[in-house]
């Protein structure tokens, strides 16, 4: 790329890469000066909310809406989990570059849509497992938040359930799948969600355990109901699925076994 090129592409997306500086100078500020955590969450919701509606040229429609509350869930769980983990300075490092390449990806690939009035195969392809790891890390800053603070399961039952809504949200409308029946479809996600956590609230395995799991969960039942809608969920596709399923359980209780995840609740 030319440096005529790469100018021209700084100052198209300026408004992602002082987004990006602002975020990474308030989490650096927020590790290593804790104390007031909500005054920081504030600060950064804030800028959050204020650079979303410049990105989005102030247009206050369902893209805009939908682009900040992707931002802030990623963003503010990314928070939950720097916060409330017992992190190592390079540990530390590690999770706030995650949640700077997350909020990038979501920006830069929402910014084009924003432009461009459509979404791309690329994009799609691309903020699908995006979206997935945020919905990891978001769900382990959930477990911790409510040790944390001595929360009731209620409040850790709804968490799960709200970013189950929106992930599947998200997905639904960027394919561009039928939503008429999307909250029937939601709704039996969050009831499974929220029953799975409850039941799991208790037990004994770590934070990222049980994450994984909730994860496994929404990934199965988002692609059935996609797949379902777009008419081509055949006994192969659920077969090739159920086999992902048993193949990254089989996995995760392996590494459990082995203590490479360790116990974090």
């Amino acid at each position: 790329m030319s440096k005529a090129a790469f100018l021209d592409w700084a100052w198209h997306y300026r408004k992602l890469l002082l987004l990006q500086g602002l975020l990474l100078g308030l989490l650096e500020l927020l590790y290593f000066i804790p104390t007031g955590l909500g005054w920081w969450v504030v600060a950064i919701g804030v800028v959050v909310v204020l650079m979303s509606g410049w990105i989005g040229n102030l247009q206050f429609n369902k893209s805009l809406g939908l682009f900040l509350a992707e931002l802030l869930w990623i963003v503010l769980g990314g928070i939950g989990f720097l916060s409330f983990s017992l992190l190592w300075l390079w540990q530390a490092q590690v999770i706030i570059g995650m949640i700077i390449l997350l909020s990038a990806a979501v920006t830069y690939w929402h910014q084009n849509h924003i432009d461009y009035r459509k979404w791309s195969l690329t994009a799609i392809n691309w903020l699908v497992p995006v979206d997935l790891l945020a919905l990891f890390i978001v769900t382990v800053s959930l477990f911790f938040t409510v040790q944390f603070y001595n929360l009731g399961v209620f409040w850790l039952m709804s968490g799960v359930a709200l970013q189950f809504i929106l992930a599947m949200y998200l997905l639904f409308w960027r394919q561009g799948s039928s939503l008429k029946k999307f909250w029937l479809y939601a709704l039996v996600l969050a009831i499974v969600g929220e029953q799975l956590t409850w039941l799991m609230h208790a037990w004994h395995k770590g934070a990222y355990f049980k994450a994984f799991l909730l994860l496994i969960v929404y990934y199965l039942y988002a692609d059935f109901v996609a797949h379902y809608l777009k008419g081509n969920l055949t006994v192969k596709v659920i077969v090739e699925y159920i086999g992902i399923a048993l193949f990254l359980v089989a996995i995760l209780f392996l590494f459990d076994f082995l203590f490479l995840l360790i116990p974090n609740l």
